[in-house]
């Protein structure tokens, strides 16, 4: 059966400086918690990770009808006390309602339309859901080339990432401790003389080692990398097979 849904738009708080924001979508058909997840894996991103902000306009233009909804929540496996969105976003959780999250057997989280507040639920029960479309940087756990990684992510997604500002670094950071490797790939390039990102963007923040910009690169490390642990870019040789970031735009 085809779900019925409305979409909304709302610009995500970590992403006012980059073109990364939350289209948040509510399905009308009643799933469990781990049902809805797959359904927004497969049609979407992912089941909603939304910010107080986000609350509060979802419960303004959501139908009073579908009174509770399931987002992104869940309780953690090994720390009980810890909950974590579905999408491994950083955003606060910090908007749940009066005594809440109050029973270590409601382990899923959804949002009450009526006080625009999170409530712990049980996973098993079968609730209206939100899905979303983030935009933004991507980690790709793979391991290719640079050259490799600029194919896949002009075929799949967008470009390679720029890290062009402060709040897309520290973004990035966090979002790559998944990653299998210790450098992962951007959209730096040097070429005729100058480093560039390939996405056009332009390359003003800047975050080199401690050597500094390297303003005449051997012709085998002509390409950028972000070294996770040291959070610095660093050139690095073209060939090496190294995750990489996508950029990722409507």
């Amino acid at each position: 059966m085809k779900a019925a849904v409305n979409v909304f738009l709302f610009l995500s708080l970590f992403g006012l400086n980059l073109i990364a924001y939350r289209i948040h979508y509510i399905v009308k058909v009643k799933m469990t918690w781990h049902d809805a997840q797959k359904y927004c894996r497969k049609n979407y991103d992912d089941l909603s990770t939304i910010s107080k902000e986000e609350a509060e306009k979802l419960s303004i233009y959501t139908d009073s009808v579908y009174r509770l909804n399931w987002v992104g929540l869940y309780r953690s496996s090994n720390i009980p006390e810890k909950w974590i969105w579905s999408g491994g976003e950083r955003q606060p959780i910090d908007n749940w309602d009066s005594e809440r999250p109050n029973n270590f057997s409601e382990n899923c989280g959804g949002l009450k339309i009526s006080t625009s507040k999170l409530h712990n639920i049980p996973c098993s029960e079968t609730l209206t859901f939100y899905c979303m479309k983030v935009f933004g940087p991507v980690l790709v756990n793979q391991n290719k080339t640079w050259d490799e990684a600029l194919d896949y992510c002009r075929k799949e997604y967008t470009d390679l990432a720029s890290l062009s500002s402060e709040t897309i670094m520290e973004e990035v950071i966090y979002n790559t401790i998944t990653s299998q490797t210790a450098y992962v790939w951007t959209g730096l390039r040097f070429m005729a003389g100058h480093w560039f990102w390939v996405s056009g963007d332009d390359l003003q923040y800047k975050v080199w080692s401690a050597e500094g910009e390297p303003q005449c690169p051997a012709a085998n490390l002509r390409c950028g990398a972000l070294d996770i642990e040291e959070k610095v870019w660093k050139p690095t040789d073209c060939e090496e097979r190294h995750n990489f970031l996508c950029l990722k735009k409507p």
